[in-house]
């Protein structure tokens, strides 16, 4: 079967790459093997103190500025992608700290190390350095830091720092730069379509209604959700059991998780980050918890919604242990 391969030119910092994560989550989960996901890293900033946003005001040698002003644009992004942000203790960069590098080094490091065969082992870890940034306000420019999440996803944080130091990390995080400046990636996310030699850039944040209808265009629908099985495709209904199904693939979502793996409508009045945002979901959350089968918590400025009744494996409980839901 031909697959469908999408490059995403990304960095662990940027909010919107986080805010991308549960529509590549959703990819994962929809197409299964019809799609193999990739993650190029860019690096966004060299150093805090020679980058420059004007529109924003970030960048420059007032750095407890920039971290102001960076977690306020962080906060009005995130009811847009629906991503959390924890806006208190809010310290991303400082004298010691001021590049987003050592992030992208990190993912790479993970990625060579897991290999093609296990690299959604390495697309947890880049999930669990963005819900570290973005949701829980750690300075995750810190090696040892870095290095400590990789037991989250079942690594050893002494190979992953000694890997994450080494010669070969930074020449192919160069060669990641050069392959997004051939491609003129210069905007975090950027998605890079590839199919029977075809290729399709679509560039910034976008939707999940987007780049299916991308895909399917770059592919004349020989790429589809499920598949195309009408019996795979009852499985992506939005219903308790699919739900419950897709909390135990995952451990834990978020309620933009869920409702973009389903395909829930946006309803009014309310921001993505809240349940009550998604048509159905409200619904099923209430019944999954009222059958213990799921537990809710407030986390930053959304919520986590996590699996009780499964059998979890070392790797899922270091992460829920990590996340604060055990």
């Amino acid at each position: 079967m031909d697959k469908l391969k999408i490059t995403v030119f990304a960095d662990p910092v940027c909010t919107w790459c986080w805010g991308t994560s549960p529509i590549m989550r959703a990819i994962e989960y929809r197409y299964g093997k019809g799609v193999d996901i990739e993650y190029v890293m860019t690096g966004m900033v060299d150093d805090i103190r020679t980058f420059s946003d004007r529109r924003l005001h970030i960048g420059g040698d007032d750095i407890a500025l920039s971290n102001r002003n960076l977690v306020t644009a962080w906060v009005e992004a995130s009811k847009i992608h629906g991503m959390p942000v924890q806006e208190h203790g809010f310290r991303l960069f400082d004298e010691q700290h001021t590049s987003t590098i050592p992030q992208c080094l990190a993912y790479i490091a993970v990625r060579q190390l897991v290999g093609d065969e296990n690299k959604e082992i390495a697309h947890r870890y880049l999930r669990v350095i963005q819900q570290a940034t973005a949701a829980e306000a750690v300075r995750t420019a810190d090696i040892s830091k870095l290095a400590g999440f990789a037991a989250v996803v079942g690594l050893s944080p002494d190979e992953v720092r000694c890997k994450i130091e080494s010669r070969e990390v930074k020449r192919m995080f160069q060669e990641n730069r050069e392959l997004a400046a051939h491609y003129g990636a210069d905007t975090t996310p950027t998605f890079l379509l590839q199919f029977r030699g075809k290729e399709l850039l679509v560039q910034g944040y976008t939707t999940m209604e987007t780049l299916e209808t991308e895909i399917a265009r770059l592919t004349g629908g020989n790429v589809l959700p499920a598949n195309g099985d009408k019996k795979m495709a009852k499985e992506l209904e939005p219903t308790k059991e699919n739900v419950a199904h897709y909390l135990s693939c995952y451990g834990t979502a978020f309620p933009v998780d869920i409702a973009t793996a389903f395909e829930m409508e946006r309803s009014g009045g309310h921001t993505a980050l809240n349940i009550e945002s998604y048509k159905y979901l409200p619904d099923i959350i209430e019944e999954l918890i009222a059958d213990e089968e799921i537990a809710m918590t407030p986390f930053a400025n959304s919520f986590k919604i996590y699996k009780l009744k499964e059998e979890r494996t070392m790797t899922q409980n270091r992460e829920r242990e990590f996340a604060g839901t055990m």
